[in-house]
């Protein structure tokens, strides 16, 4: 079988609307065109020309290869782009009602790409695909409710283009998260802009991800308790404020098998 010697490192974006399996005909319909809406703003505004990138769109998201031409300008993605798509998504949901919001996550890498048979192949699309739908960008959407964009970039991205300060972007407006999602398994940083991410308290980590870790953040919240002699171990937390009437409540006490 011949080689395929198309092959080329490229800026990879990969971004995906929240909410969209959720809804009705008309609402997919809002949410498509509110996404190339604001995605042809930012890159506008950004000074990038998307009708050049190589798209493979999937109606509530996109995979975008950016042309050479265009890949030498991971500062101007990371910093500018991000900052108008922010923007734009901050202007699209003004009037809208927090139901009919649209919100975004964005992935961000650099690295191999080539078209295939049926849409583009190679290790760079694999990564950007699995950092944009990791549980940990999910999550900081599910606990931040009023954020429409969360961005994860790749190790890479963020030690070439972050950590020299080729950015505005300080390291300390990234969080270095664990991703692990099928056979992917990297550190890579996540961005709510306009929020300070030391703030962000995650959940456990779930679904493809290790369900026995928990990210805490130093100086504040602690672990998952481990497992007591027994075996088994109770963990009791109560908060009132004011008076409670319970007529007919009934207040007890679970214990997790270990």
């Amino acid at each position: 079988m011949a080689r395929n010697t198309e092959f080329s490192l490229r800026v990879l974006l990969s971004v995906d609307a929240v909410g969209y399996g959720a809804g009705d005909d008309q609402r997919h319909r809002a949410i498509q065109t509110g996404l190339l809406a604001v995605l042809d703003r930012a890159a506008a505004q950004a000074g990038l020309d998307r009708s050049e990138w190589a798209k493979q769109q999937a109606g509530d998201g996109e995979l975008a290869i950016l042309p050479a031409d265009q890949s030498d300008r991971e500062p101007v993605i990371v910093d500018d782009f991000v900052r108008e798509l922010s923007a734009a998504l901050a202007r699209h949901n003004e009037d809208l009602k927090d139901e009919a919001r649209l919100r975004l996550r964005l992935a961000i890498h650099f690295g191999a790409a080539a078209p295939g048979a049926n849409g583009y192949v190679g290790k760079g699309v694999v990564v950007v695909s699995r950092l944009v739908e990791c549980t940990q960008i999910k999550n900081a959407l599910r606990v931040m409710r009023t954020a429409n964009l969360a961005v994860i970039i790749s190790a890479q991205v963020f030690n070439d283009v972050v950590v020299p300060r080729y950015t505005a972007l300080p390291r300390t407006a990234f969080r270095e998260v664990p991703v692990r999602h099928k056979e992917f398994a990297e550190s890579a940083y996540l961005l709510l802009p306009g929020y300070d991410m030391s703030a962000v308290e995650f959940p456990p980590m779930e679904g493809d991800e290790d369900p026995g870790a928990t990210e805490t953040q130093a100086g504040s919240g602690s672990p998952e308790p481990g497992p007591s002699s027994g075996g088994r171990q109770a963990t009791v937390s109560t908060t009132v404020n004011g008076n409670v009437a319970m007529p007919h409540g009934v207040i007890g006490m679970v214990w997790n098998e270990r």
